[in-house]
């Protein structure tokens, strides 16, 4: 009976996305409560009950480690992306209107990756500092962890933008600025690789845990309203910030086009990722 018990254990370990080396010390546990204990079967509990205890408990863990992991990288990759995108104000570079194509498309992922990167990698860290219970339900552990992976993704794209402006741009930029970009990026993406590891093992994990997987005014904490109202509200207020700095600058015509562009992006986004990444219900 023991042996058919792990055996049905062993399955539903596997099932729920425990990996191997947990999974073997779990049933050697198991199996030395079971053996010590005539009477341990019968309180043991099913199989599929334990290992979806240890799948929701684990679970838990491994996607709020990840979380915060993941930000410690993207907070070093944007410190790079900082570094190098001012320094590029003073590396005498042509206007980018006269950039080579692929750096042309390189520019336009360095913009859009790092928002994109911050506000999921952002509300990631902020659902595991406000959820303090032990255990989450499935559905927001889903919720965090596609959060903390669609960071480290367009983390990656904006390291590799910034390698390639880097490269294309060598000939008509300052030595000192290529060599700074590519050295921050050769820092900062190993760890985000690396950030990605325990991302991948959380996100395998798979406890069935009752519970609503909450929406971006959980994240924020404040009074609900229409999730596209917000959205447009965000937007718009980027768009005035992009606007006036620019006429700051004496550049307004710019400004606006850069402030609509910099709006319409924001709600596109919003669009593309609001169900994904739990921004709305």
């Amino acid at each position: 009976m023991i042996e058919l018990y792990l055996d049905a254990l062993n399955r539903e370990l596997l099932d729920v996305g425990i990996p191997i080396r947990l999974r073997r010390r779990i049933l050697a546990e198991a199996e030395d409560h079971l053996r010590a204990d005539d009477d341990a079967l019968e309180r043991f509990g099913t199989p599929a009950e334990i290992a979806n205890e240890f799948a929701a408990e684990i679970g838990s863990t491994a996607s709020r480690r990840a979380a915060v992991g993941a930000f410690v990288a993207l907070a070093i990759a944007g410190a790079v992306y900082a570094g190098s995108f001012v320094g590029a104000a003073f590396a005498g570079q042509p206007a980018p209107d006269t950039w080579p194509l692929l750096a042309q498309l390189a520019l336009v992922a360095a913009i859009v990756a790092p928002q994109v990167s911050f506000v999921a990698g952002s509300l990631a860290l902020v659902r595991v500092l406000r959820r303090r219970a032990p255990v989450l339900p499935s559905a927001e552990l889903k919720v965090i962890n596609r959060r903390t992976g669609v960071a480290l993704v367009f983390g990656l794209v904006t390291m590799a933008a910034l390698g390639v402006l880097a490269l294309e741009l060598r000939n008509d930029s300052a030595d000192w600025w290529v060599a700074l970009t590519l050295v921050g990026v050769a820092l900062a993406t190993p760890l985000l690789v690396l950030a990605a590891v325990p991302a991948a093992g959380a996100a395998r994990l798979r406890p069935r845990v009752a519970g609503d997987r909450g929406d971006l005014f959980d994240d924020l904490g404040f009074g609900r309203m229409d999730p596209w109202r917000f959205a447009g509200s965000v937007a718009v207020g980027l768009g005035l910030v992009v606007f006036l700095a620019a006429a700051v600058q004496g550049d307004p015509f710019d400004g606006a086009i850069n402030g609509i562009a910099e709006a319409l992006a924001c709600l596109a986004g919003f669009a593309a990722f609001s169900r994904y990444l739990g921004f709305r219900r």
